[in-house]
């Protein structure tokens, strides 16, 4: 493949091109994540790919496995935007990000400043050294990159203000919440039957309750947290509706509502009043 010659000022003008359109789009409200957005150069995380297909609003993939299954790919911009807006991420905050890639680290790099440290850990060694690769080249070389399953998060840089999962997750585990700062608060893509919602937790009365939801798409994780597909036909009928999500650790008190019981987690699912997701 012929090499892709990169002109600096023409990438300049393609991320404040994307950041327009998702100011547009509404998926950009926060100055802040605008200007992580026109700050940071994606076609350094996408280094095969022309220019204008990395700075349009859409998903690259990256790695299939060996049944032709996408297993890594830089997530569109649209939903990273509104995955960090739902993060909320503060200058100074220590963040994890589960599923790495390098992209969006040096997103939460931007967000947290030069007092915050960003933590990105994935399971696959060609993910890992890409994400460093990319990092270097763009000038963040202080996120920790770390290969990892991240099942089991990365407790020598924990506690956390703030975890963001960027892999689709069947259940939340322990060592997740369990290295969450209090007050802190999980963004991940969860499982829903065969929806999947990126949804914001925070930690209210010992148990996580959702902020915020909205419909999403990524790969699945991999290690001991992946989980085949499963079909939940009550919740189709919930496509596209409001939504609040609880999560209750296995064997604790759990309200009223539609359950998902899995290994770690009861997830209650209510519809909310209103058409939005």
């Amino acid at each position: 493949m012929t090499a892709r010659r990169d002109t600096p000022g023409r990438a300049v003008s393609l991320r404040a091109r994307l950041t327009r359109h998702l100011i547009a789009e509404g998926a950009i409200r926060d100055q802040r994540v605008a200007d992580a957005f026109r700050a940071v150069p994606r076609h350094l995380f996408v280094p095969r790919v022309p220019l204008r297909i990395a700075y349009a609003d859409d998903v690259v993939l990256m790695k299939r496995d060996a049944e032709g299954m996408v297993i890594s790919s830089v997530s569109q911009p649209s939903i990273i935007a509104v995955m960090l807006e739902q993060a909320a991420i503060r200058p100074g905050d220590h963040v994890l990000e589960i599923g790495s890639g390098g992209y969006n680290a040096a997103l939460l790099r931007e967000l947290t400043g030069p007092t915050g440290r960003v933590t990105t850990v994935d399971i696959d060694p060609d993910v890992v050294g890409r994400a460093r690769e990319g990092l270097l080249r763009a000038g963040y070389d202080d996120v920790h990159v770390i290969q990892a399953d991240g099942e089991f998060g990365a407790p020598g840089n924990a506690p956390y203000d703030r975890i963001v999962v960027t892999a689709t997750a069947w259940d939340i585990p322990p060592a997740w919440v369990d290295q969450l700062r209090p007050g802190g608060r999980i963004v991940v893509p969860l499982q829903l039957g065969r929806q999947t919602r990126a949804i914001a937790f925070e930690e209210v009365g010992g148990h996580l309750e959702s902020s915020s939801a909205v419909m999403c798409g990524f790969v699945n994780m991999q290690g001991v947290g992946a989980h085949p597909e499963d079909d939940v036909p009550e919740l189709a009928v919930w496509q596209g509706a409001a939504l609040s999500v609880q999560a209750h650790r296995v064997g604790a008190e759990v309200p009223p509502g539609f359950h998902l019981v899995r290994r770690h987690h009861i997830f209650t699912v209510r519809r909310l009043a209103g058409a939005g997701s």
